[in-house]
């Protein structure tokens, strides 16, 4: 979706998606017809929201959204390991 979409539906200021890209907290693809924002970019813009809402103060945002990056990574790589285990358990029973 392209920012004025992103806008509305993430309920947020244009200055305050400005800040949020120049900061790195939403890293929108570039494209001809301007920055397009994903799905996971709208849940991370409503989580950053939130979290300001809840108190947290700007130099505490980047940290919480390193950490929940870092846990959706092991979430991802955990995930692979699974499936290479069940795969290989799969070849070892098929012999």
């Amino acid at each position: 979706m392209l920012s004025g979409t992103f806008i509305l539906q993430a309920r947020i200021e244009a200055e305050e998606l400005e800040t949020w890209c120049a900061e790195g907290w939403l890293l929108p693809c570039e494209t001809e017809s301007g920055r397009e924002f994903s799905d996971i970019d709208l849940a991370r813009a409503h989580f950053i929201r939130d979290l300001l809402n809840l108190g947290v103060n700007r130099e505490g945002v980047p940290i919480i959204l390193d950490l929940v990056d870092q846990i959706h990574g092991l979430r991802r790589v955990a995930r692979d390991l699974l499936g290479t285990v069940k795969t290989l358990q799969q070849e070892r029973g098929s012999k």
